[in-house]
């Protein structure tokens, strides 16, 4: 609730302080608005009211409005380089040996073509996950690195000012869940406890008011699950997994949680083949695998095919994300040649561009996240 209070008094600018001395106020929040992304942290180290600028609600829509907007794809990997001098290294074309390298969230910047390393984070679970809803992005769950047990961890940063706050945990701790936002909320679903027993239970998470409140189980135990958000972006939507007695099982099937009447409900043949990523493009279920681009028509029950899958992508690798209000989608997998690279698909033109990251954030995705700033 503090962090809540803090984050509503920082969104209240001061009308009695000029932005920039002499200029109507409206003109100097829309001059601000067009501030690159990567220099937030630096306006607000100016004044008070610079401060307050990126999360006032005035200051969104002008950012809009001036189609300044970037989005933002937040990847947690494998292989990241622990300090500059390894990054260097790796520049250089050297090789890290396993000790030196680390799991660890970076930055792609769809917009400017830019990448960093988010550096304010905190450690980072491995296998943890990330959703983001709104401005924040949340990085969830995942094992502890001394243990190799799950977690319930909860981190949330607010991408406008990279702050980033512990949340409440999780209300079990679990690895390889289901996890989307939907309807304004973060939904967790399935994984396996420290055990590895496959789970059924589900929570969602308000980051506002930074609460986990308890969600019905599922029908079925569900390791390895898909999670996303469908239909108008209000349904939680867990794909696939597989039960304790059969590890490495697939189930074809879906469940989506109706927020309204409180329950789960099945869907039958939803995934696609094994290992497929699973993205929601404009309410509807897109499934990356093989050589094409696959969506599901829950009314027919079936999948017909909207475009090709990325050139050169290797089968079963793939993590995606949509950008941009379901404009684009972001793809990252391992080249069937070698190396990994991330893939921008235009939704309207449908062609793929191919983007090879920098060698410091070549290393294995687990999961993706986007944010609109």
């Amino acid at each position: 609730m503090r962090n809540q209070k803090s984050r509503a008094q920082e969104c209240k600018v001061d009308p009695h302080i000029d932005l920039i001395p002499g200029m109507p106020h409206d003109v100097a929040v829309d001059c601000l608005a067009r501030v690159p992304h990567l220099s937030f942290r630096s306006m607000r180290g100016v004044c008070r009211g610079w401060r307050a600028a990126p999360v006032a609600p005035d200051f969104a829509l002008a950012r809009a409005d001036a189609g300044a907007n970037e989005d933002l794809v937040y990847l947690l990997q494998f292989g990241l380089p622990k300090d500059d001098a390894d990054a260097s290294a790796l520049e250089e074309g050297a090789a890290l040996p396993a000790g030196r390298q680390a799991y660890g969230l970076s930055v792609y910047n769809v917009t400017t073509g830019e990448w960093r390393r988010e550096r304010a984070a905190p450690p980072v679970p491995m296998f943890a996950q990330c959703a983001a809803v709104g401005g924040r992005l949340a990085v969830l769950g995942g094992w502890d690195t001394k243990t190799f047990e799950p977690v319930a961890d909860v981190h949330v940063l607010d991408a406008a000012t990279g702050v980033w706050r512990r949340g409440a945990p999780m209300r079990s701790a679990r690895s390889f869940f289901a996890c989307a936002e939907a309807g304004g909320k973060i939904y967790v679903a399935g994984g396996h406890d420290k055990n590895k027993n496959a789970l059924k239970t589900a929570e969602e998470y308000d980051a506002g008011a930074d609460e986990w409140s308890p969600l019905p189980d599922m029908s079925e135990e569900r390791d390895e699950c898909d999670g996303m958000a469908t239909v108008a972006g209000d349904r939680f939507l867990a794909i696939s997994g597989y039960r304790t007695g059969r590890q490495g099982g697939f189930e074809r099937d879906a469940e989506w949680f109706d927020p309204k009447a409180r329950v789960w409900r099945r869907l039958e043949r939803v995934r696609a083949p094994p290992s497929a990523a699973h993205v929601v493009v404009r309410g509807r279920v897109w499934c990356i695998e093989g050589t094409a681009m696959i969506e599901y028509r829950g009314e027919r029950r079936e999948w017909r095919e909207v475009g090709p899958a990325p050139p050169g992508l290797k089968a079963g690798t793939a993590r995606a994300v949509a950008v941009g209000g379901g404009e684009r989608v972001v793809v990252t997998g391992a080249i069937a040649s070698g190396g990994h690279a991330l893939w921008v698909f235009d939704v309207k033109t449908k062609i793929w561009t191919v983007v090879r990251p920098p060698p410091q954030f070549g290393g294995f995705v687990f999961s993706v996240g986007s944010v609109r700033v």
